[in-house]
Formats: C-alpha cells, structure tokens, sequence
C-alpha cells in the first residue's frame, strides 16, 4: 500500500497524495519516510530556517493498530544546528492519531503570516489563529485544545522557548512526551505553527494479519515481564540505568572536568526513588512504562528527571539537588526545551565563566537558582538575543578556545554521557548524523548488565574496543527499522525487549507483505545510509566524524575511567570498513547502486 500524505502548505493551502510504492517497499514508512522525502523533494541549497524547509511528521505502519507502544511519531528536517537531516522522537499516541485520521506522513511547508495552529479532523483540515495559546505552556497548550475540540483530540505543540525561538526548542506530544533530541522544534517556530491537533476519524486499524501480530506481541509481553531490565525501567524510567553509569564513571562534573561525584549524584537513582510516590504516564497498554510523574505532598506531579536530565543538569553543571532537578525536569517540559541541549549550553556558559572568559557572572557552577531562572528568561522573547538561546553548537566559537570543551559534534549537543567512560557512546556520538547524540543508534548497551545473546560478537569492557563497532552499526540499523516501523525504540533498545525476529514478524503482520531477515537488514542500512550521505553533503561541518578535544586528549585524573581515552582514529577505520564506505567515511558508489540509492 502506498503511503498516504498529506501536504500543508502554510501560505498556499493543502493536498493530498499518496508517495511511489516503493518507499513503502524499501523504507517501511516512518522515519524511513521522511529520510526518503529529504533526499529526494527538498533542494539541497535550501537555508533550515527558510519557509521552503519542509518539516515532516511521520507514523509506522505499526502505528494505530492494536499493537502496544506503537503511538509514537518521528519528525525529520533539515536542522539548522547542523544543517544536516535532524530527527526528533516522541512516545505517547499522537502517531497512533494521525494514522487513525488517515495519513502516514504529513509535511508542512511555506510560513504563516502569524502564528497558527492546525487542526485535522476526520477529512477537514483547518488552520486557526493560536492567538489564544499565546505564551501557553505545553501541558497547558495540550489541555486547552483538547478541551476545545474534545477528549479523543492529540495535540502535539511548542511551549513559549519555542514562540522565543530558542535553537533547542523542542516538541512536546500530549503536554507529557519530550520528542528530542533538538532541531525540529525552531523549525516549527519559524513556520509560526503553535500546535497540531489531530482527531481519529477511525478506531484501530485492523493489521492483514492479526495473528501473527499479536502472536509476536505475547512473546514481547512475557519477556518484559520476567525482564530485571524491565522490571527496573517500570520503576525508575531510563534513570534506572543511573547506578551502571556511575559504576564505570560516564558521570563526570563540571562538564567533564572532573571524574568525582557528589554523594547526592552518586546514589541519584535511589534519591529519586525516596521523593515520592510515582504516577505512570507511559503509553497504554506498554508492558515495559517508562515515563513517570513524582507527587508531592501538596498533591502537585513533577516529571520524574530522565537519565540525560540527571547526567546534564546534575553530574555536568554540578547541581546535586534532586529536588532542584525535579522543577528543571518540569520547567525544561513546559517551556519545551530539550534538556541534552540545554544542559550542554549551561554548562559550556558556566565554565566560559569560571575561565575568565564569560564576564556576565549569571551562572556559577551548581547554582540551581541561577539555572532555574535562565530557563526561565529563555521563554521570554528578549529584544536583545540571550546568548543562552543560541544553543552550545553556535557559540562554541564565541569564546577563544571555546570549540575545545563545547559538548557538540557537527552543531548538536552531546548528552553527558562521558565517552571517555564508555567506548561505545564515544564511537555513537562521533559517528551520528544527526550529530552528537548517541540515542541516534540507542546505544545503551553498556550500561546494561546483561545484553541481549541477539547482539552480534561478545560483550566487551565499556571501555574496550573489541566488538564495539559491529554492536553500533547493529544498533544504528535496529533503531532505524524500529523508527520506520512505528514502535517504541526505547522497548526495542533501551529495554532490549523486541528480538529482530518478533519486529520482523510484526512488520510483516502489519504490512502483509513478506519481508526476510535480509530485507529488514537492507532497509535499516539504507536508511542510515541516505542519512549520512546527507550528512557528508550538508552538514555544516562537513559531516567530520570527531569528538572536541576534551573528550579525545584529555583524560580524567579520577573515577572508574581515569587514564582512559577512547581510541577513535582506530575505531572510525573499522566502522567505515565495515560499512563498506570508503577509508574517509563516504558510502560508495557500488555500495549505493546494490542499496537503491539515487547518488
């Protein structure tokens, strides 16, 4: 079946169309779709912030059936923090939504006159003045119009940081899921689009074979259940994995500067575990929920901070306040700002300040109170732009010898993950490209105990080389099907509970199409493929694979991963043989035409 889009054209009007067969074919749907409109409709001298970008929101062809933890979304565009494809992902039912209503793909283009939020309801599609969101948060944004336009409504919308045009605005679906990593948030701000709220005008989709579907959903399901992995992210999300983290040192203080770790740091996950009762808010019907809520007394619920929350805010800018983090959880949620990328910026400023090279005085190391209220003037459109706003990517360059300890590889910000504890992450972060953040490929391998026997070669040290690089490649591929397909990645990689064989099966029950363990391999590869051609291309680096110099010569005087450096020029020579792309790390042209792919 062809995939069915639906084009918004934000000064023109809209159409809909259905794209060749065999995108649905050689790509799935998804974010395989959207890889494959980048490459092929949008001009490669196109500016990201120009109206022509196109920004596109994708679904599976798992999404809206009956399949569990399947109503996430992508969403794909040219990013202006790398100039690259950028992606950002989100959890929650809002991909389930716009299946439901009828599309797989809806791409907006062009800019508004003022700021709008568009509407699709059954067969009508309405753009609306936001006049009345105005400066709304995100969960109240999300509450507003579902009370407008009914409870069955899924909203997904920008916060005030995005009205403000901070360069790592995020999405925000249901007032509830961060879509991340940072990119396509400021592109949905210079197309002055507030919110989109879709409502189903279908119930769940019937899969061609719901045997077989719910067949592989069962073996998922009881996994889960006897899974100590998922039995820990049940309890504390991905916060679960703080303790592994802090046994091989990826926590590092000061932006990276300092192997040591405060005592509330390093027992993090069982200090969040002791603030309050827990509300789940993960999608219905998830074995593995991974998304909560903490109540307080006053009956008020905070998000409970997730690991890269944690290792940001916390380990990197030096705040070891949980409670602090609680509120910075919350306000990074509202404002709808990623919080990898804003940590990143916070931290880079702070130890600007602490060098003698920010002169300002607004951000000592650790200050809660001074990060809470720059988050804060980040939601206020400032007649004189906030340094802050920019994001770490672009004022690396500000400061003399800045580029050198900035946490960003190709414009995006690293999480703070220490690649120097964890080869992997290194390798991940290096090679992503979207740019520095590992969630590319979901390479949480290494803080897991017990990796999955499916993984290829053997488990290795976090900080060995041996087998790290066919693990990632594996890793970069899965996650791509995963996101094409319409699951969930943090079930299928944070989690490890979907094995290749139950995705296959489910892709095929969803689809009704047969597709071998060979088809499913070539689709992952071809889509990570296109996304690196269009890094080499575009990217404002020019899609260098590299680490800032911190990372790579610097090496940690204390903790689990002193002396450690991971070994990248190595690891690189290894990973582009065995992609099969040339020795500088650009697919070939052989390789190309054996993929499908127009050169």
């Amino acid at each position: 079946m062809a995939l069915r889009t639906l084009t918004i054209d934000l000064e023109r009007g809209h159409a809909r169309q259905q794209l060749p067969a065999t995108v649905e074919r050689d790509y799935l749907g998804g974010r395989g779709a959207i890889a494959w409109l980048l490459w092929h409709y949008l001009p490669p001298d196109t500016p990201p912030l120009a109206p022509e970008n196109l920004l596109i929101f994708a679904a599976g062809p798992l999404a809206g059936t009956s399949a569990f933890a399947t109503g996430g979304f992508v969403v794909g565009t040219r990013s202006p923090l790398t100039g690259a494809i950028g992606y950002s992902w989100a959890q929650g039912h809002w991909g389930a939504a716009l299946r439901r209503a009828g599309y797989d793909v809806l791409m907006i283009r062009g800019q508004a006159p003022d700021w709008v939020y568009l509407v699709l309801d059954g067969d009508q599609v309405r753009l609306r003045p936001a006049t009345g969101l105005a400066g709304l948060d995100t969960v109240a944004t999300a509450e507003a119009l579902r009370a407008e336009l009914g409870a069955d409504t899924s909203v997904i919308c920008l916060g005030p940081a995005g009205e403000a045009e901070v360069a790592y605005a995020s999405i925000v679906a249901e007032g509830r899921y961060m879509a991340e990593p940072a990119g396509t948030g400021i592109v949905m701000a210079t197309k002055r689009l507030k919110a989109i709220a879709v409502r189903p005008s279908r119930g769940t989709l019937q899969a061609p074979d719901e045997r077989r579907l719910h067949a592989a959903l069962d073996v998922v399901r009881r996994r889960a259940e006897n899974s100590p992995l998922a039995a820990g992210i049940r309890a504390a999300g991905s916060s679960y994995l703080l303790d592994r983290a802090v046994e091989w040192g990826a926590l590092t203080e000061r932006n990276g500067r300092d192997g040591r770790l405060s005592d509330g740091l390093a027992h993090a996950r069982e200090g969040l575990m002791a603030l309050g009762p827990r509300v789940s808010r993960g999608c219905a019907g998830c074995p593995m929920p991974c998304y909560f809520d903490l109540r307080r007394q006053s009956g008020e619920q905070l998000p409970l901070p997730e690991l890269e929350t944690v290792a940001g805010f916390g380990a990197r800018c030096g705040i070891s306040s949980l409670n602090a983090l609680l509120l910075i959880a919350d306000r990074c949620l509202r404002l709808g700002l990623d919080p990898a990328s804003a940590s990143a910026a916070v931290a880079f400023l702070m130890e600007c300040q602490a060098e003698g090279l920010n002169l300002s005085g607004t951000l000592p190391w650790g200050d809660e109170q001074a990060v809470l209220a720059a988050l804060d003037r980040l939601a206020e459109r400032q007649e004189r732009r906030d340094m802050l706003s920019l994001g770490v990517g672009e004022i690396a360059d500000v400061f003399w010898g800045g580029a050198s300890f900035a946490p960003q590889v190709k414009g995006l910000a690293m999480p703070a993950l220490d690649p120097r504890a964890l080869t992997g992450v290194a390798l991940a972060i290096a090679t992503a490209a979207i740019g520095g953040d590992y969630r590319y490929a979901m390479s949480y391998e290494e803080l897991v105990a017990d990796p999955p026997a499916w993984l290829p070669d053997e488990p290795s040290h976090p900080q060995a080389v041996k087998g790290k690089v066919l693990r990632l490649i594996w890793h970069e591929r899965f996650a791509a099907i995963l996101d094409s397909a319409g699951i969930c990645r943090r079930l299928g990689l944070m989690g490890y509970q979907i094995s290749p064989g139950e995705l296959l099966a489910m892709i095929g029950a969803a689809t009704g199409t047969a597709i071998t363990p060979a088809d499913m391999a070539r689709i992952g590869e071809r889509i990570v493929t296109v996304e690196r051609l269009f890094a080499r291309r575009y990217a404002d680096n020019g899609g260098r694979d590299e680490l800032p110099a911190r990372w790579t010569d610097e090496a940690l005087e204390e903790g689990r991963a002193a002396g450690h450096l991971p070994q990248l020029a190595d690891l690189l020579a290894e990973y582009y043989r065995r992609h099969g792309w040339s020795p500088a790390g650009d697919p070939l042209p052989e390789r190309l035409a054996e993929l499908g792919i127009k050169s």
